[in-house]
Order: C-alpha cells, then sequence, then structure tokens
C-alpha cells in the first residue's frame, strides 16, 4: 500500500505567521482576530487553533496583568468596545486606556518571549 504525506504542523506554523506572540503585533493581531480564531475551533475543527489560544491564555495568566490591564483587554477584545465606552465605564480617559492595553500586550509578548528562551516555566 502507499502512503500519504499529510504536514500535520501546517496549520500550527500557518497560525506562528500570522500570529506571532512573542512580539507585540503578535499578540496585538490575535486579539484583533480572536473571535476567528475562537470560532475556527468549531467551524474548521482548527486543533492548531485550540493550542493557539491555550498558549496564550497561559501568557496572560503569566505576564500578571494589573486589574486595570485585564479589564481593558476584556472590555476591548472580549466585549468589542471602543476605547471612548471603555474610558466612560472605568472612569479613565481613552489615552489611560490606550495606555492600559499596551502595557498589556507588551507584558504578554514579554512574557511569552522569556518562556520561549527558558527564562519561565
Amino acid at each position: 500500500m502507499g502512503s500519504v504525506k499529510v504536514d500535520l504542523s501546517k496549520g500550527e506554523k500557518r497560525l506562528e505567521t500570522l500570529y506571532p506572540l512573542s512580539t507585540p503585533e503578535g499578540v496585538r493581531a490575535l486579539l484583533d482576530n480572536i473571535h476567528h480564531v475562537r470560532a475556527g475551533r468549531f467551524t474548521r475543527g482548527d486543533y492548531d487553533a485550540v493550542i493557539l489560544l491555550i498558549d496564550f491564555y497561559a501568557a496572560v495568566e503569566g505576564a500578571k496583568l494589573t486589574e486595570r490591564q485585564g479589564e481593558v483587554v476584556y472590555y476591548s477584545y472580549v466585549k468589542d468596545l471602543r476605547q471612548d465606552e471603555i474610558a466612560d465605564i472605568l472612569g479613565i480617559s481613552q489615552q489611560g486606556v490606550s495606555d492600559h492595553l499596551n502595557a498589556a500586550v507588551r507584558k504578554i509578548s514579554s512574557y511569552i518571549q522569556a518562556r520561549e528562551e527558558g527564562k519561565h516555566e
């Protein structure tokens, strides 16, 4: 019998290219498309999306975001609110929302980069 060669890591490589989580740009790209990636777990049976999300959520926990940073990420990417709406809810300026969001993205990517370099277990 013949054999079929299938690259089982193809999807993972594709997601790693689209969302390099060790960079702030990659974290932001994933956050911008988080609903699509989440849906892919079910609509496409995308196992690699599951792995990516597990890694991402573990990094969010490991990055030890402040309470405010966590709130801003939640309202922005889970609830899909605009920064001015988040600012009203939290009683801070829109610039404050932006600053918290940028700091959270940097913390997450720094945590992942350090983990990849063997500095976090």
